[in-house]
């Protein structure tokens, strides 16, 4: 774990506790409270945790008129679920939801949420159904709404049951300020002498997913365990009943050595209907990221895996459509795919489509729509399979640069080894290099104009050498994949210590005892006896430090260096350069030094080190 995920981990932890990666909607399942036996028995008039407006009411599953086992419904499910209520009347409820406890974390625009639940019908006409919605408004203190979102009910297109609930959802980022949510769970007006709408597993889930450089679809991959025999409803997406997740061997389907994604896991996504059409969508706000995309420094790329089986013309595609704050279309939709039967030479698989593009001025989210067509025989069931899709955003943004040892922020020094922060500025999966290199991964860092060496880099941390030629300031730039990230101000000094810890900050240093064992407060230094720790930061080297040297000689630093030991001054044995951009410093535990975990300051020049870095002593 990087010492920034570390932080982060312990800064969040009370966070997590609270309002974190768990259903923050009291009792979202109905399952709280009594419940009606029959679709036309009294309103239940008290819900807990609702506030409830015309005939809302709470049915039993296998009740009379109601939705029974067999049904098209939630597989994790209680006993209980809402409905519209007798009377034929409108019917809503609402919830609010206090989200104060994470207003640190939110107000970085870090928090992400999710939010679901299942819309449907206990029995009779449908055709209303599109006037139903799942709704949260999220507020500031005050009341305000700061982001609206909806999760739309089912088409009429999507049912294909006599009655039954369909999963719907909806994602995206919180904006700053966000206290509160309200969420209205609207359930319209019936037809008969009920209203036979309904509703189920209602869901609000806040995380610390990041927003760039990730996949920002749910179970793009089919992965989620669906918890049924037949594979659906698939979680997290809005589909038609026949949409599932089917596994792959599974008879007359592709296999696992059939072309399709190296790294495909049990499920594939398929459609086994005999409609000429089968939909399915997610969509994703990224209303946090409005600055960056109207200034034109947001990109996306679109991609999946498409396929059928063999002989069969029936084929698969998906596009984007971005949407406007107040949901008008920018533009026309996006598609890749499909992979036809010609494509695949007759054969069964999966081929990969893809495409990238800036995203359009103005757009706040965006609709993502996985279509599989029928174009055989309406008497065989549609055969077309997708897997692996991925929506994706990048914005390459530094938003930090710290010492590497220290942690901190401020100046930089030549040579000195420092962590940059932010988005995109690097591969997903991490790569470490061999010493040191440029171009690492595909990720270049200069320092005002000469690029860096660097040993790690990742989406969102790179680890860079600051060139010993910079003169006159630092000014950071990361380019990775033909993508350049702004320029990130930084200024230059002579030189810039800080000691490398256990917690990269404060707290104990990396340090080795006379003895060859690791200092700790479990095995400290006697008194009089000597240690070494290493240190960046330090500046010119003498001879001179080349960029991305292999150490093969001492090479001193040039300012004066000294080091305290529990407020004592230490005799310094040595302070060379050991590895590009490190420094080892051997010192003597002065006799007066107290003992227990004591401070272990160093200085190079009229610089000094963080003083809440420790050494124990004996």
């Amino acid at each position: 774990m990087s010492r920034h995920a570390l932080y982060l981990l312990l800064f969040s932890a009370s966070l997590h506790a609270q309002i974190l990666n768990k259903n923050l909607i009291v009792n979202g399942d109905a399952e709280a409270g009594p419940a009606a036996q029959n679709a036309t028995d009294p309103q239940v008039s008290s819900v807990p945790g609702w506030t409830l407006t015309g005939g809302f009411s709470v049915g039993t599953y296998n009740g009379g008129n109601f939705p029974a086992t067999g049904d098209y419904l939630p597989v994790l499910r209680g006993s209980k679920f809402f409905y519209g209520g007798p009377g034929n009347k409108a019917a809503t409820a609402v919830q609010m939801v206090d989200l104060g406890a994470g207003a640190p974390t939110i107000d970085t625009g870090s928090v992400k949420f999710y939010f679901s639940g299942y819309l449907g019908f206990v029995s009779g006409s449908y055709d209303q159904i599109v006037n139903t919605s799942l709704k949260v408004e999220f507020q500031d203190a005050s009341g305000t709404n700061l982001l609206v979102v909806t999760a739309n009910p089912p088409a009429v297109a999507d049912i294909n049951v006599p009655d039954g609930l369909l999963l719907r959802t909806a994602s995206g980022f919180l904006p700053p300020s966000v206290r509160k949510a309200r969420v209205t769970i609207n359930l319209a007006v019936g037809d008969s002498g009920y209203n036979g709408f309904a509703a189920d597993n209602i869901s609000l889930v806040l995380t610390t997913d990041p927003l760039l450089g990730v996949n920002l679809l749910q179970n793009g991959d089919a992965e989620t365990n669906p918890q049924s025999d037949d594979g659906y409803p698939v979680p997290g997406w809005n589909a038609d009943t026949f949409m599932c997740a089917w596994k792959y061997g599974d008879y007359k389907m592709p296999s696992k050595t059939d072309p399709g994604p190296s790294d495909r896991g049990t499920f594939f996504l398929a459609c086994p209907s005999n409609h000429s059409q089968c939909r399915a969508y997610q969509t994703v706000d990224f209303t946090t990221t409005a600055k960056l995309v109207d200034a034109g420094k947001v990109s996306y790329s679109l991609s999946g895996w498409f396929g059928g089986d063999t002989g069969f013309p029936d084929n698969a595609d998906m596009t984007v459509t971005f949407l406007t704050a107040g949901g008008g279309t920018i533009g026309s939709a996006t598609r890749i795919g499909p992979v036809t039967n010609a494509d695949r030479n007759g054969q069964r698989g999966l081929l990969q489509r893809s495409t990238a593009a800036p995203v359009p001025s103005g757009a706040r989210s965006a609709r993502v729509d996985l279509f599989f067509h029928k174009l055989g025989p309406v008497t065989e069931n549609l055969t077309a399979y997708a897997d692996s899709v991925m929506f994706q955003l990048d914005s390459i943004q530094i938003t930090g640069v710290t010492n590497a040892a220290s942690s901190l922020s401020g100046p930089v020094a030549p040579g000195e080894f420092v962590s940059i922060y932010g988005n995109s500025l690097g591969p997903v999966t991490y790569q470490v290099a061999v010493g040191s290199q440029k171009g690492l991964g595909g990720t270049r860092v200069t320092f005002n104009g000469i690029e860096a060496f660097l040993t790690f880099t990742s989406a969102t941390q790179v680890n860079a050498l600051v060139p010993y030629g910079v003169t006159g300031k630092a000014d950071v730039v990361v380019t990775y994949n033909g993508k350049m990230s702004d320029a990130f101000p930084l200024a230059l000094t002579d030189v810039s210590p800080g000691i490398f810890t256990k917690a990269y900050g404060s707290g104990a240093a990396w340090a080795v005892n006379n003895d060859g064992t690791f200092n700790s407060s479990a095995n400290p230094v006697a008194r009089g006896q000597w240690i070494s720790f290493w240190a960046t930061g330090q500046g010119l080297v003498d001879p001179a430090g080349v960029d991305g040297e292999l150490i093969s000689g001492f090479k001193n630093v040039v300012l004066p260096v000294k080091v305290t030991i529990g407020g004592q001054d230490a005799t310094v044995l040595g302070a060379v350069l050991i590895y590009t951009g490190e420094i080892q410093v051997n010192a003597m535990v002065p006799s007066g030094s107290p003992a227990g975990d004591v401070p272990l300051v160093v200085s190079v020049g009229n610089a000094i080190s963080r003083k809440d870095v420790t050494v124990a002593v004996k």
